[in-house]
């Protein structure tokens, strides 16, 4: 093997083996697939958010010409913009917190924050559906 050849191989081996950089993709992956989650989460609580005040509505109009002006509520409006809320910021905290960390720690914030998004999501949505 020549000088050049060598040079050549030591090169290639070396960026391979950089930790930043190889690491960095790992990371933005992980976080890439988690993020789809949270939009998704974030997706249905803003689908609640315009769709919700709209069943209030014709649920208290129903009250009203029927005579039942003790049921007609106003739309839980403070749960449905937690929602909207919660899951973005629950995503950047847990970005936060897992930055600089090993990629299974990494991991694990987001996961973590994941399910404190699917609790305040379940608990949200089961508030105001008997509201």
């Amino acid at each position: 093997m020549s000088d050049h050849e060598h040079d050549a191989v030591s090169v290639t081996a070396g960026d391979a083996s950089e930790p930043g950089r190889a690491s960095f993709f790992f990371y933005l992956a992980v976080a890439i697939v988690f993020a789809v989650f949270f939009a998704f989460d974030l997706f249905e609580a803003i689908s609640n958010l315009v769709l919700v005040p709209q069943v209030f509505t014709q649920n208290n109009d129903f009250y009203r010409e029927n005579g039942l002006d003790g049921l007609v509520v106003s739309p839980p409006w403070v749960p449905l913009i937690v929602g909207v809320v919660v899951p973005p910021l629950a995503f950047v905290a847990a970005i936060v917190v897992g930055r600089r960390r090993e990629l299974w720690k990494f991991t694990l914030a987001l996961f973590a924050a994941l399910g404190l998004v699917a609790a305040v999501s379940l608990t949200l949505t089961t508030y105001v559906t008997t509201v």
